[in-house]
């Protein structure tokens, strides 16, 4: 049994080594990831017992998936063979005033290709407290859509918290789309998650974004009014380059509003942050941590990962804990 569920596609990602273009040379390095999954590898490297479910192809790279996820301490139990593929997505590191660029090539997958009578959710369900998916895995099939409302009612109906990132990938889908599948889930969910940017396009809140503290709190009041939430955590970042950005979390709480500390950070790969920031969230939930330490680990977490090649974190809780308390990059001996 796992405390925390999360629910979503892993993908193979394939990256040029840094300051190159895709195919400006003949080296492609790979790694897997994809939101849900960074999730659960964060919680379980972190000390949360995760498992995560999703739909792998049986061949060779399905098995590497897998493997990978076992490596971390996720529980595969409940993961699903068979379908024609696994996605796969290629991106290529921004440098200087240079954007980043992900290209998905995940049509037809495996997990795309779910039915909402392959999942258990009763017994995937069994033990956990917690679950997390986000606004990637419902926008890449009606069925998946499907799935996810099922998941969600039947973790509501067994008392699991539910959590939900917005996500939203305009590479997937549009904005008036986003909101129509987005509000169909709001019902159900415990803690939304979103950068206040995309949460204030998405649900066309017509939120004044250039103060964004006074934007996050105005724009959580808003939402909780609007869909009976009772948490929003919101996220602001700051792009200076391709290479430096700065970053904090917000979580507004019963009313209250927590910020954190603002961190720049340098960025090795940035994929994954919003990841770790859920991640910590979720932890911080399951450790019973007041709101001012669930969104100071939070946005610890996501400015650490920016330092880890990879989407995946490998962050241990003891440096999560340091780092958040005021540790520094200085060496360790």
């Amino acid at each position: 049994m796992a405390d925390l569920v999360t629910f979503g596609e892993i993908m193979l990602r394939l990256s040029p080594e840094y300051g190159y273009r895709l195919f400006q040379n003949d080296t492609l390095k790979t790694c897997f990831g994809g939101s849900e999954a960074n999730v659960a590898v964060f919680c379980a490297q972190t000390g949360i017992t995760s498992k995560y479910v999703t739909k792998l192809p049986d061949d060779p790279l399905g098995s590497a998936a897998k493997a990978e996820l076992n490596k971390y301490g996720v529980d595969t139990s409940d993961i699903l063979t068979g379908g024609e593929r696994l996605g796969t997505y290629y991106y290529e590191k921004g440098a200087g005033h240079r954007p980043a660029v992900c290209v998905y090539d995940r049509k037809h997958s495996s997990f795309s290709q779910s039915k909402t009578e392959e999942y258990d959710w009763e017994n995937i369900f069994k033990g956990a407290k917690a679950f997390h998916f986000s606004g990637i895995t419902p926008v890449l099939s009606a069925e998946l859509a499907d799935v996810c409302f099922d998941a969600c009612k039947t973790a509501k109906k067994l008392g699991l918290t539910v959590f939900f990132d917005l996500n939203h990938r305009t590479k997937l889908c549009g904005r008036e789309e986003m909101k129509k599948i987005a509000q169909r889930f709001l019902p159900y969910i415990d803690v939304f998650i979103s950068s206040v940017y995309q949460a204030n396009d998405v649900f066309e809140l017509g939120v004044n974004t250039e103060e964004a503290e006074k934007a996050c709190i105005s724009l959580s009041k808003e939402m909780m009014k609007k869909y009976g939430l009772k948490t929003v955590s919101l996220t602001v970042r700051k792009t200076f380059s391709a290479d430096k950005n700065g970053f904090y979390g917000m979580i507004c709480d019963g009313g209250n509003a927590y910020f954190s500390k603002k961190y720049e950070t340098d960025i090795i790969d940035r994929v994954g942050s919003g990841d770790a920031y859920d991640g910590a969230m979720i932890r911080s939930y399951l450790l019973g941590h007041d709101p001012k330490t669930s969104v100071e680990l939070a946005a610890a977490a996501a400015a650490l990962k920016h330092s880890v090649q990879g989407d995946f974190s490998r962050v241990t809780a003891e440096e999560l804990e340091a780092f958040a308390a005021g540790g520094d990059g200085r060496v360790q001996r």
